[in-house]
């Protein structure tokens, strides 16, 4: 089993050295003048979308995002702890409705 566990550490840690490297090499030809800025959002939101899977989910993904957008001049990224403090009560109460 350890050889097991050995082969298939080593195929992962090489997969992220060659990605890491491939990485590198790409963002050194990305030009300054780009703004990525939005791939942060764009990755959080690839993730949040296929987990959405009932109306509780539906409400506090829209109620995050809503907050999230009217809280952004808060200071201290708080808005972002409001947005989701607000989409989590809003996914318990619609959750407990159903009930």
């Amino acid at each position: 089993r350890h050889w097991f566990y050995f082969g298939a550490c080593a195929l992962l840690w090489l997969s992220w050295a060659l990605s890491c490297a491939a990485g590198i090499y790409a963002g050194a030809q990305i030009p300054r003048e780009w703004a990525l800025d939005f791939v942060i959002p764009l990755i959080f939101i690839g993730l949040v979308v296929p987990a959405i899977r009932d109306r509780a989910m539906v409400a506090a993904a829209v109620v995050a995002g809503v907050v999230a957008l009217a809280a952004r001049a808060l200071p201290y990224q708080l808005g972002m702890i409001i947005a989701a403090l607000a989409g989590i009560t809003t996914g318990m109460v619609v959750e407990s409705w159903r009930k």
